[in-house]
Protein backbone atom coordinates (compact mmCIF):
# COMPACT_ATOMS: atom_id res chain seq x y z
CA UNK A 1 0.00 0.00 0.00
CA UNK A 2 1.75 3.93 -0.85
CA UNK A 3 1.98 6.19 1.62
CA UNK A 4 -1.06 8.33 -0.14
CA UNK A 5 -3.29 5.65 -0.25
CA UNK A 6 -2.68 5.19 3.72
CA UNK A 7 -3.12 9.11 4.46
CA UNK A 8 -6.67 8.27 2.48
CA UNK A 9 -7.75 5.85 4.58
CA UNK A 10 -6.86 7.34 8.32
CA UNK A 11 -8.98 10.85 6.29
CA UNK A 12 -11.92 8.45 5.28
CA UNK A 13 -12.03 7.39 9.42
CA UNK A 14 -11.59 10.71 10.62
CA UNK A 15 -13.98 12.57 8.71
CA UNK A 16 -16.40 9.70 9.54
CA UNK A 17 -15.48 9.56 13.34
CA UNK A 18 -15.78 13.55 13.14
CA UNK A 19 -19.64 13.34 11.01
CA UNK A 20 -20.73 11.00 13.81
CA UNK A 21 -19.45 12.87 16.37
CA UNK A 22 -21.01 16.17 15.31
CA UNK A 23 -24.21 14.64 13.79
CA UNK A 24 -25.35 11.56 16.62
CA UNK A 25 -28.02 12.74 18.44
CA UNK A 26 -26.77 11.39 21.32
CA UNK A 27 -24.01 12.98 23.64
CA UNK A 28 -20.91 11.14 24.00
CA UNK A 29 -18.12 12.00 26.47
CA UNK A 30 -14.37 10.72 26.72
CA UNK A 31 -13.10 11.44 29.90
CA UNK A 32 -9.16 10.27 30.81
CA UNK A 33 -8.83 8.06 34.14
CA UNK A 34 -8.51 11.59 36.45
CA UNK A 35 -12.33 12.99 34.95
CA UNK A 36 -10.69 15.43 32.46
CA UNK A 37 -12.38 15.80 29.36
CA UNK A 38 -10.88 14.59 26.18
CA UNK A 39 -14.07 14.66 23.81
CA UNK A 40 -17.56 15.73 23.90
CA UNK A 41 -20.30 15.43 20.92
CA UNK A 42 -22.35 18.33 19.46
CA UNK A 43 -25.25 16.85 21.08
CA UNK A 44 -24.02 18.72 24.30
CA UNK A 45 -24.67 21.85 23.45
CA UNK A 46 -27.69 20.79 21.02
CA UNK A 47 -29.16 19.35 23.84
CA UNK A 48 -28.86 20.76 26.99
CA UNK A 49 -27.01 24.30 25.66
CA UNK A 50 -24.00 23.49 26.89
CA UNK A 51 -20.14 23.16 26.10
CA UNK A 52 -17.32 21.15 26.68
CA UNK A 53 -15.48 23.46 28.75
CA UNK A 54 -18.45 23.90 31.27
CA UNK A 55 -18.65 20.22 31.84
CA UNK A 56 -15.09 19.49 32.16
CA UNK A 57 -14.59 22.29 35.16
CA UNK A 58 -18.04 21.62 36.96
CA UNK A 59 -19.05 18.47 38.65
CA UNK A 60 -21.82 16.96 36.84
CA UNK A 61 -23.61 16.08 39.57
CA UNK A 62 -24.72 19.98 39.83
CA UNK A 63 -26.52 19.63 36.92
CA UNK A 64 -28.54 16.66 38.34
CA UNK A 65 -31.40 17.22 39.85
CA UNK A 66 -31.95 16.88 43.50
CA UNK A 67 -34.23 13.60 43.57
CA UNK A 68 -32.11 11.59 41.09
CA UNK A 69 -28.97 12.24 42.55
CA UNK A 70 -28.15 8.92 43.78
CA UNK A 71 -29.19 7.42 40.60
CA UNK A 72 -26.69 9.66 38.81
CA UNK A 73 -24.01 9.03 41.52
CA UNK A 74 -24.11 5.21 40.88
CA UNK A 75 -22.63 5.81 37.32
CA UNK A 76 -19.43 8.26 38.65
CA UNK A 77 -17.95 4.37 39.59
CA UNK A 78 -15.17 3.27 37.00
CA UNK A 79 -16.92 0.03 35.38
CA UNK A 80 -14.65 -2.62 35.38
CA UNK A 81 -13.76 -4.52 32.56
CA UNK A 82 -16.32 -5.57 30.07
CA UNK A 83 -18.54 -3.66 32.76
CA UNK A 84 -21.48 -1.32 31.57
CA UNK A 85 -23.39 1.35 34.21
CA UNK A 86 -26.51 2.82 33.02
CA UNK A 87 -28.91 5.18 34.74
CA UNK A 88 -32.02 7.20 33.66
CA UNK A 89 -31.77 10.68 35.42
CA UNK A 90 -33.10 14.43 34.94
CA UNK A 91 -30.32 16.62 34.04
CA UNK A 92 -30.56 20.48 33.88
CA UNK A 93 -30.46 22.38 30.16
CA UNK A 94 -28.58 26.11 30.86
CA UNK A 95 -31.84 27.21 30.40
CA UNK A 96 -33.38 25.66 33.54
CA UNK A 97 -35.52 23.10 32.69
CA UNK A 98 -34.31 19.32 33.37
CA UNK A 99 -34.43 16.65 30.19
CA UNK A 100 -34.79 13.01 31.01
CA UNK A 101 -31.02 11.50 30.03
CA UNK A 102 -30.73 7.57 29.57
CA UNK A 103 -26.93 7.25 30.14
CA UNK A 104 -24.47 4.34 29.97
CA UNK A 105 -21.01 4.52 30.99
CA UNK A 106 -18.23 2.00 30.20
CA UNK A 107 -14.82 1.84 30.58
CA UNK A 108 -11.77 1.61 27.83
CA UNK A 109 -8.71 -0.90 28.57
CA UNK A 110 -6.03 -1.09 27.17
CA UNK A 111 -5.84 -4.82 25.95
CA UNK A 112 -2.17 -5.45 26.54
CA UNK A 113 -1.41 -3.91 30.22
CA UNK A 114 -5.14 -4.24 30.96
CA UNK A 115 -4.78 -0.49 32.34
CA UNK A 116 -8.17 1.81 32.07
CA UNK A 117 -7.16 4.60 29.19
CA UNK A 118 -10.61 6.46 29.35
CA UNK A 119 -14.06 6.35 30.34
CA UNK A 120 -17.02 6.89 27.48
CA UNK A 121 -20.29 7.65 28.69
CA UNK A 122 -23.27 7.83 26.00
CA UNK A 123 -26.24 9.93 26.98
CA UNK A 124 -29.92 9.63 25.15
CA UNK A 125 -32.89 12.22 25.44
CA UNK A 126 -35.44 9.79 26.46
CA UNK A 127 -37.63 12.56 28.20
CA UNK A 128 -40.54 12.59 25.34
CA UNK A 129 -40.75 8.32 25.93
CA UNK A 130 -40.62 8.79 30.23
CA UNK A 131 -42.99 11.36 29.64
CA UNK A 132 -45.43 9.77 27.46
CA UNK A 133 -45.66 6.53 30.34
CA UNK A 134 -45.92 9.04 33.18
CA UNK A 135 -48.82 10.42 31.58
CA UNK A 136 -49.85 6.75 30.94
CA UNK A 137 -49.42 5.57 34.38
CA UNK A 138 -51.19 8.62 35.62
CA UNK A 139 -54.04 7.86 33.32
CA UNK A 140 -54.45 4.44 35.09
CA UNK A 141 -54.02 5.54 38.72
CA UNK A 142 -57.35 8.30 38.08
CA UNK A 143 -59.00 5.40 36.52
CA UNK A 144 -58.37 3.07 39.23
CA UNK A 145 -59.71 5.50 41.73
CA UNK A 146 -62.26 6.55 39.91
CA UNK A 147 -63.00 2.74 39.68
CA UNK A 148 -62.86 2.50 43.30
CA UNK A 149 -64.59 5.95 44.31
CA UNK A 150 -67.51 4.28 41.78
CA UNK A 151 -67.29 1.08 43.61
CA UNK A 152 -67.44 2.68 47.17
CA UNK A 153 -70.26 5.24 46.10
CA UNK A 154 -72.26 1.68 44.71
CA UNK A 155 -71.55 0.09 47.74
CA UNK A 156 -72.72 2.97 50.37
CA UNK A 157 -76.03 3.82 48.41
CA UNK A 158 -77.25 0.10 48.28
CA UNK A 159 -76.98 -0.05 51.80
CA UNK A 160 -78.73 3.26 52.31
CA UNK A 161 -81.73 2.50 49.45
CA UNK A 162 -82.22 -1.08 50.98
CA UNK A 163 -83.17 -0.14 54.48
CA UNK A 164 -86.09 2.15 53.44
CA UNK A 165 -87.23 -0.40 50.66
CA UNK A 166 -87.41 -3.22 52.98
CA UNK A 167 -89.60 -1.36 55.03
CA UNK A 168 -91.60 -0.63 52.26
CA UNK A 169 -91.91 -3.84 50.92
CA UNK A 170 -92.81 -5.47 54.14
CA UNK A 171 -95.91 -3.12 55.23
CA UNK A 172 -97.14 -3.63 51.62
CA UNK A 173 -96.68 -7.10 52.03
CA UNK A 174 -98.88 -6.68 55.12
CA UNK A 175 -101.20 -5.26 53.28
CA UNK A 176 -101.65 -7.71 50.73
CA UNK A 177 -102.28 -10.38 52.70
CA UNK A 178 -104.84 -8.17 54.73
CA UNK A 179 -103.20 -8.94 57.91
CA UNK A 180 -104.83 -6.25 60.09
CA UNK A 181 -107.87 -6.28 57.92
CA UNK A 182 -109.08 -5.53 54.16
CA UNK A 183 -108.26 -2.78 53.05
CA UNK A 184 -111.75 -1.47 51.77
CA UNK A 185 -111.25 -0.92 48.06
CA UNK A 186 -110.18 -3.31 44.82
CA UNK A 187 -107.98 -0.41 43.62
CA UNK A 188 -106.04 -0.28 46.54
CA UNK A 189 -104.84 -4.19 46.76
CA UNK A 190 -104.26 -3.63 43.10
CA UNK A 191 -102.08 -0.31 44.10
CA UNK A 192 -100.92 -2.39 47.06
CA UNK A 193 -99.52 -5.47 44.59
CA UNK A 194 -98.01 -3.02 41.93
CA UNK A 195 -96.39 -1.30 44.31
CA UNK A 196 -94.83 -5.06 46.13
CA UNK A 197 -93.52 -6.03 42.47
CA UNK A 198 -92.20 -2.69 41.62
CA UNK A 199 -90.24 -2.58 45.33
CA UNK A 200 -89.54 -6.23 44.79
CA UNK A 201 -87.74 -5.64 41.31
CA UNK A 202 -85.62 -2.48 42.30
CA UNK A 203 -84.78 -4.81 45.55
CA UNK A 204 -83.06 -7.12 42.87
CA UNK A 205 -81.42 -4.36 41.33
CA UNK A 206 -79.80 -2.82 44.38
CA UNK A 207 -78.48 -6.39 45.57
CA UNK A 208 -76.99 -6.99 42.22
CA UNK A 209 -75.68 -3.48 42.49
CA UNK A 210 -74.23 -4.41 45.97
CA UNK A 211 -72.58 -7.64 44.70
CA UNK A 212 -71.47 -5.66 41.56
CA UNK A 213 -69.42 -3.22 43.47
CA UNK A 214 -67.78 -5.84 45.88
CA UNK A 215 -67.09 -8.10 43.08
CA UNK A 216 -64.94 -4.75 41.20
CA UNK A 217 -63.69 -3.73 44.41
CA UNK A 218 -62.12 -7.27 45.03
CA UNK A 219 -64.25 -7.79 48.38
CA UNK A 220 -66.66 -10.07 47.69
CA UNK A 221 -65.68 -13.47 49.47
CA UNK A 222 -67.35 -16.80 48.94
CA UNK A 223 -68.32 -19.02 51.47
CA UNK A 224 -67.33 -22.21 50.01
CA UNK A 225 -69.55 -25.25 51.49
CA UNK A 226 -70.31 -28.80 49.98
CA UNK A 227 -73.76 -27.83 47.55
CA UNK A 228 -76.25 -29.97 45.75
CA UNK A 229 -76.34 -28.52 42.37
CA UNK A 230 -79.65 -30.58 41.69
CA UNK A 231 -81.44 -29.60 44.49
CA UNK A 232 -80.12 -25.49 43.67
CA UNK A 233 -81.57 -26.31 39.86
CA UNK A 234 -84.80 -27.85 41.00
CA UNK A 235 -85.57 -24.52 43.66
CA UNK A 236 -84.81 -22.09 40.75
CA UNK A 237 -86.78 -24.03 38.16
CA UNK A 238 -89.79 -24.06 40.80
CA UNK A 239 -89.57 -20.61 42.05
CA UNK A 240 -89.42 -19.25 38.24
CA UNK A 241 -92.37 -21.81 36.83
CA UNK A 242 -94.86 -19.25 37.61
CA UNK A 243 -93.55 -16.64 35.58
CA UNK A 244 -92.53 -18.96 32.47
CA UNK A 245 -96.09 -20.09 32.43
CA UNK A 246 -97.38 -16.99 32.57
CA UNK A 247 -95.16 -15.82 29.64
CA UNK A 248 -96.65 -18.32 27.93
CA UNK A 249 -93.48 -20.50 27.79
CA UNK A 250 -92.31 -24.33 28.59
CA UNK A 251 -90.02 -24.52 31.01
CA UNK A 252 -88.02 -27.92 31.11
CA UNK A 253 -84.77 -29.54 32.95
CA UNK A 254 -82.70 -32.35 32.70
CA UNK A 255 -80.62 -33.41 35.52
CA UNK A 256 -79.15 -36.65 36.61
CA UNK A 257 -80.47 -38.86 39.11
CA UNK A 258 -77.74 -39.37 41.47
CA UNK A 259 -77.18 -35.92 43.59
CA UNK A 260 -74.23 -34.02 41.83
CA UNK A 261 -72.63 -32.64 44.89
CA UNK A 262 -70.05 -29.46 44.37
CA UNK A 263 -68.13 -27.47 46.61
CA UNK A 264 -68.87 -23.97 46.08
CA UNK A 265 -70.95 -20.69 47.65
CA UNK A 266 -74.85 -21.83 47.66
CA UNK A 267 -76.15 -18.38 47.33
CA UNK A 268 -73.89 -17.52 44.82
CA UNK A 269 -74.54 -20.71 42.64
CA UNK A 270 -78.23 -20.08 43.38
CA UNK A 271 -77.94 -16.46 41.93
CA UNK A 272 -76.34 -17.40 38.69
CA UNK A 273 -79.06 -19.82 37.99
CA UNK A 274 -81.54 -17.07 38.70
CA UNK A 275 -80.02 -14.54 36.18
CA UNK A 276 -79.53 -17.33 33.61
CA UNK A 277 -83.38 -18.33 34.06
CA UNK A 278 -84.72 -14.92 34.58
CA UNK A 279 -83.12 -13.85 31.25
CA UNK A 280 -84.36 -16.44 29.06
CA UNK A 281 -88.12 -16.40 29.94
CA UNK A 282 -87.42 -12.53 29.42
CA UNK A 283 -86.30 -13.10 26.12
CA UNK A 284 -88.14 -16.02 24.89
CA UNK A 285 -91.30 -15.03 23.33
CA UNK A 286 -94.66 -16.96 24.07
CA UNK A 287 -94.73 -20.57 22.59
CA UNK A 288 -91.14 -21.12 23.30
CA UNK A 289 -89.19 -22.94 25.09
CA UNK A 290 -86.03 -22.67 28.00
CA UNK A 291 -84.50 -25.86 29.19
CA UNK A 292 -82.36 -26.32 32.34
CA UNK A 293 -79.58 -29.18 32.26
CA UNK A 294 -76.56 -30.27 34.59
CA UNK A 295 -73.89 -32.42 33.34
CA UNK A 296 -69.70 -33.08 33.86
CA UNK A 297 -67.38 -33.81 31.66
CA UNK A 298 -63.37 -33.25 32.77
CA UNK A 299 -63.52 -32.74 35.87
CA UNK A 300 -66.01 -29.74 35.93
CA UNK A 301 -70.04 -29.57 36.65
CA UNK A 302 -71.83 -28.16 33.84
CA UNK A 303 -74.70 -26.27 34.21
CA UNK A 304 -76.58 -24.76 30.63
CA UNK A 305 -79.64 -23.11 30.19
CA UNK A 306 -81.35 -23.02 26.56
CA UNK A 307 -83.87 -21.35 25.17
CA UNK A 308 -86.00 -20.24 21.68
CA UNK A 309 -85.44 -17.01 22.48
CA UNK A 310 -84.87 -13.83 20.37
CA UNK A 311 -81.08 -14.54 20.33
CA UNK A 312 -77.84 -12.02 20.42
CA UNK A 313 -76.61 -10.78 17.23
CA UNK A 314 -73.06 -12.05 16.51
CA UNK A 315 -71.41 -8.49 17.32
CA UNK A 316 -72.77 -8.20 20.52
CA UNK A 317 -71.62 -11.43 22.19
CA UNK A 318 -67.85 -9.91 22.85
CA UNK A 319 -69.39 -7.55 25.15
CA UNK A 320 -71.84 -9.78 26.97
CA UNK A 321 -70.89 -10.01 30.33
CA UNK A 322 -69.70 -6.64 31.17
CA UNK A 323 -71.22 -4.72 33.83
CA UNK A 324 -74.28 -2.40 32.48
CA UNK A 325 -74.08 -3.92 29.18
CA UNK A 326 -77.48 -4.71 27.50
CA UNK A 327 -78.36 -5.92 23.94
CA UNK A 328 -81.99 -6.04 22.53
CA UNK A 329 -82.44 -8.17 19.32
CA UNK A 330 -86.29 -6.57 19.09
CA UNK A 331 -86.56 -2.98 19.65
CA UNK A 332 -90.03 -3.42 20.07
CA UNK A 333 -90.00 -5.70 23.41
CA UNK A 334 -89.42 -3.11 26.53
CA UNK A 335 -87.16 -5.31 29.07
CA UNK A 336 -86.40 -3.86 32.58
CA UNK A 337 -82.95 -4.23 33.90
CA UNK A 338 -79.21 -2.67 34.35
CA UNK A 339 -77.66 -5.05 32.28
CA UNK A 340 -75.91 -6.83 35.35
CA UNK A 341 -77.17 -9.84 35.21
CA UNK A 342 -74.90 -11.57 32.95
CA UNK A 343 -72.14 -9.34 34.64
CA UNK A 344 -72.78 -11.11 38.24
CA UNK A 345 -73.02 -14.63 36.56
CA UNK A 346 -69.33 -13.83 34.87
CA UNK A 347 -67.81 -12.45 38.02
CA UNK A 348 -69.62 -15.19 39.98
CA UNK A 349 -68.32 -17.99 37.84
CA UNK A 350 -64.95 -16.72 37.79
CA UNK A 351 -64.49 -15.97 40.89
CA UNK A 352 -65.22 -20.49 41.83
CA UNK A 353 -62.46 -21.16 39.27
CA UNK A 354 -65.43 -21.54 36.25
CA UNK A 355 -65.96 -20.18 33.34
CA UNK A 356 -69.36 -18.70 30.96
CA UNK A 357 -69.56 -19.22 27.74
CA UNK A 358 -72.66 -18.04 25.39
CA UNK A 359 -73.75 -19.61 22.01
CA UNK A 360 -76.64 -17.49 20.38
CA UNK A 361 -78.03 -16.79 16.67
CA UNK A 362 -80.79 -14.37 16.26
CA UNK A 363 -84.31 -15.74 15.74
CA UNK A 364 -83.15 -19.11 17.04
CA UNK A 365 -82.16 -18.89 20.48
CA UNK A 366 -79.20 -19.22 23.22
CA UNK A 367 -77.62 -21.16 25.42
CA UNK A 368 -75.58 -20.06 28.33
CA UNK A 369 -73.04 -22.75 30.36
CA UNK A 370 -71.13 -21.85 33.27
CA UNK A 371 -68.53 -24.55 34.58
CA UNK A 372 -67.54 -25.09 37.68
CA UNK A 373 -64.31 -27.46 39.28
CA UNK A 374 -65.08 -29.85 40.56
CA UNK A 375 -61.74 -30.55 42.69
CA UNK A 376 -60.56 -27.34 44.86
CA UNK A 377 -56.92 -28.13 43.31
CA UNK A 378 -58.55 -26.89 40.05
CA UNK A 379 -60.24 -24.01 41.39
CA UNK A 380 -57.07 -22.68 42.92
CA UNK A 381 -54.89 -23.18 39.29
CA UNK A 382 -57.93 -21.20 37.58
Amino acid sequence: MTAAAGDQIRDNALYAYRLLAEETSDIVIVRQPGGAVNFASAALTKLLGRTKNEIAHTNFLDHVHPDDIERAYAICAVPLPDQTLTQTFRFKHVDGHYLWLETTVRGIYDPASGELRNVISVSRDVTERLEHEFEIKAAQQRAESASKAKSRFLANMSHELRTPLNAVIGFTDMMRQRTFGPLGNEKYEEYATLIYDSGQLLLDLISDMLDMAKIEAGKLELNLETVDFNGTIEDSVRMLRDRAEQNGLELSMAIPAEPLFVTADKRAVKQIMLNLLSNAIKFTPAGGSVGVSLYTRGGFAIISVCDTGIGIPADDLERLGRPFEQVEGDPMIAKSGAGLGLALVRALTEKHGGALTIVSEEGVGTDVKVTFPMEAEKRAAA
